[in-house]
């Protein structure tokens, strides 16, 4: 029995039950996914698609006339935010703005109710924030005048 080597027994690997120190050992593929399978649970933020009780009374506050109900109703998500946003005038502004400046191109923007209501709050918001304007139109004429 000269011509044969000695076997040894090999020390394994407990975890994943292969040879210690065999690095080329073939893996397994993962499991398939099923074509239904979701991802969105792994996803950070999750945006909230239903009106928050704080939104809800954040509208009952506003006048009747600038109330954004059929923003609230179909698109919570945004009427949500807008609520957290109101009380911070320059981010407020900036978000009416871009909810109603289209700056991307091509975009399909809101239907006519929603569009009408977010210009409207976004008027009420320079009545009830009048330094805005005022501040922007001072700003304009500071860099006319550089």
């Amino acid at each position: 029995m000269d011509g044969y080597p000695l076997l040894t027994p090999v020390e394994r690997n407990p975890v994943v039950d292969t040879p210690v120190g065999d690095r080329h050992y073939p893996r397994k593929p993962p499991p398939p996914q099923p074509a239904s399978a979701s991802f969105a649970h792994m996803r950070r933020h999750r945006p909230v698609l239903v009106l928050l009780p704080r939104t809800r009374q954040w509208m009952a506050a506003l006048p009747p006339r600038v109330r954004p109900s059929c923003l609230a109703t179909q698109y919570a998500r945004i009427a949500n935010l807008l609520c957290a946003v109101w009380d911070n005038p320059p981010e407020c502004r900036q978000y009416l703005n871009d909810l109603l400046i289209d700056r991307r191109g091509g975009r399909k923007g809101f239907p006519r109710l929603v569009e009408r209501e977010l210009q409207l709050l976004s008027l009420y918001y320079c009545v009830v924030h009048p330094f805005l304007a005022a501040g922007a139109a001072s700003r304009a004429l500071a860099g006319a005048a550089a």
